[in-house]
């Protein structure tokens, strides 16, 4: 069959129709990319990173020899805008307020970054929009959004508002001709380059890796970019057949996108990319999808790797979560292919 890159292969087509239906942008190296504070911590040396109105962190080992294998770490949705890169990392001002329960509910009370930077790799996590720094002030928010939260106090207030507001955005971004996934997706393609391109980083080892919507953004990268070595996708598979079956509302933007549908099923999406080494990590007891639907997408990812040995998924008997076992054990996988 061929691979990704080869015009005769089925899947060289179907990456364009994604992309085409998807909305994404041509994306280069920013014009400046600024670098900011810098700390050390647990063994791990940081530095504040900007471009345009992103924000981000690189982390790497302390005592580490350049150029480093890369991992592009996509925050997830998790029903927080507040905060983006923060979930999965910790900055130069510690955990952020807030985001150790948020961590001890999903993430197994740890900072999947600092894993990732303990088994030797340099680590780049952003803010997309709406998230973050990228998220949209309380102030700028429409009346209708701002109601969502009247009712509520601190960060639940914005939470709640930003939870309506999203579905706006997505309806802005389709009348655009566009999506807010690939809206998301373009920023995911700069933030690439802007680790191809720092010094720390060995510009032809680099993967991502997310958990939830971080995983949708992992799939999407992957289908729409040729400069991966590898990825992984966790708790983030299933087929369209099984989302729509009741499941939509636990579902973000950033799998549902107009269009998308005719053209491949959600697995076919990340599917695309083989041979490119794939790790999907799904979670037995996932509320937000059905045990068919994800058995379903394992059977999809299978028929697209065909006799490839470069795609291994893994059962975990987990709710919807990124463990410290499901950290751990995609950390030693990527150790092997980037």
């Amino acid at each position: 069959m061929g691979t990704q890159f080869e015009p005769g292969c089925p899947r060289f087509a179907r990456r364009a129709a994604i992309g085409k239906a998807l909305g994404v942008a041509e994306t280069t190296l920013p014009r400046q990319v600024t670098r900011g504070r810098r700390w050390t911590r647990d063994g791990v040396r940081g530095v504040e990173l900007t471009w345009n109105d992103t924000s981000a962190w690189l982390l790497t080992p302390q005592e580490a020899v350049h150029p480093l294998p890369a991992i592009l770490l996509m925050h997830g949705h998790d029903g927080v805008k507040f905060y983006g890169k923060e979930k999965v990392a910790d900055g130069p001002d510690g955990i952020a307020p807030g985001i150790a329960a948020l961590r001890e509910h999903g993430y197994g009370g740890s900072a999947p970054a600092s894993r990732l930077v303990a088994a030797g790799f340099a680590v780049l996590v952003h803010d997309v929009f709406p998230w973050g720094s990228r998220r949209v002030p309380w102030e700028q928010l429409p009346d209708r959004a701002r109601r969502a939260g009247a009712h509520l106090e601190g960060l639940q207030r914005y939470e709640a508002a930003a939870r309506e507001h999203e579905h706006g955005l997505a309806k802005v971004a389709a009348l655009q001709s566009s999506s807010l996934a690939g809206q998301i997706l373009t920023e995911d393609l700069t933030a690439l380059h802007v680790l191809r391109a720092c010094a720390e980083v060995n510009p032809d080892r680099i993967a991502t890796a997310g958990f939830s919507g971080g995983g949708a953004r992992v799939a999407h990268l992957l289908a729409c970019s040729d400069r991966l070595r590898a990825g992984v996708i966790t708790a983030s598979m299933s087929t369209y057949t099984d989302i729509a079956d009741g499941r939509a509302d636990d579902t973000s933007w950033l799998m549902i996108t107009p269009g998308l549908p005719a053209v491949c099923d959600w697995p076919e999406i990340a599917g695309s990319a083989a041979p490119t080494p794939l790790l999907v990590q799904f979670a037995e007891q996932d509320s937000h999808f059905g045990t068919a639907g994800m058995r379903g997408a394992e059977a999809s990812l299978r028929r697209d790797y065909g006799s490839s040995k470069n795609l291994l998924t893994q059962w975990f008997p987990e709710l919807h979560r990124f463990t410290t076992a499901m950290q751990d054990s995609a950390a030693s996988w990527l150790s092997l292919h980037v």
